[in-house]
């Protein structure tokens, strides 16, 4: 009997890991989906006809963890922090963690790294875009 539960507890066990691997991937493979949601444009609209600069504003979630690999954006950014911490450091300044509550500017072209410091808590940002339709809104920098 030992010989046949042990076989059985080990049948057991791969299905579990299976399982376990399975589910990791599914969540794996739903996470851009996930992140893309909460990474949406709300408002679209042109500021200014005789500029053609567009507004845009999105909804920006990301989990905790969450780390940008060094970039820069094709317009001005204003950002408000609605949940988290988000911590920047613009080329040429000092880091800088922004909390629940707080705003900054992002201008465009300069190069920056930003995250989400938390380890168990997730992160959601207001951004609002002003610049050039079309224009990429991440541009990584190698």
């Amino acid at each position: 009997m030992n010989i046949k539960l042990s076989k059985l507890n080990l049948v057991y066990l791969i299905s579990i890991l299976l399982l376990t691997l399975q589910h990791a991937q599914a969540l794996a493979h739903q996470t851009p989906e996930i992140i893309e949601r909460y990474n949406h444009v709300v408002f679209k609209g042109t500021l200014n006809k005789a500029d053609g600069n567009d507004v845009l504003i999105r909804e920006a979630f990301f989990p905790a963890g969450w780390k940008a690999p060094r970039h820069y954006h094709n317009s001005s950014l204003f950002i408000y922090v609605i949940e988290g911490e988000f911590e920047v450091q613009l080329a040429g300044s000092e880091q800088v963690t922004y909390k629940a509550g707080q705003g900054l500017q992002m201008k465009a072209g300069v190069e920056m790294e930003a995250r989400n410091p938390s380890s168990t808590h997730s992160l959601k940002l207001a951004v609002f875009q002003v610049g050039k339709p079309n224009a990429a809104f991440v541009v990584p920098v190698n």
